[in-house]
């Protein structure tokens, strides 16, 4: 993965709008950025949706050197301390 951040915003998002609970973790292995996604139970409809979408901000923030979305259209999830 290129942008770590934009996968947590993307996530958060895309979990709000189609009722889903996909959950990501994010390290770096040998100085590269790795993301793991845990689906759980996601229809594999969405899962193909989810891909294909995170591909392409994936490829779009690279070539614009950006490693975070529109906080606008894209919100990190609130802290699990904050009360929601």
């Amino acid at each position: 993965m290129y942008a770590l951040s934009a996968v947590t915003q993307f996530t958060y998002k895309f979990n709000i709008e189609n009722n889903t609970n996909i959950e990501n973790t994010e390290e770096i292995l040998d100085r590269s950025p790795f993301v793991t996604i845990d689906f759980k139970d996601t229809p594999f409809q969405l899962i193909f949706v989810y891909t294909y979408e995170l591909g392409r901000i994936q490829y779009k923030l690279e070539k614009e050197g950006e490693e975070f979305l529109s906080l606008e259209q894209y919100p990190f999830p609130p802290d699990d301390d904050e009360e929601m």
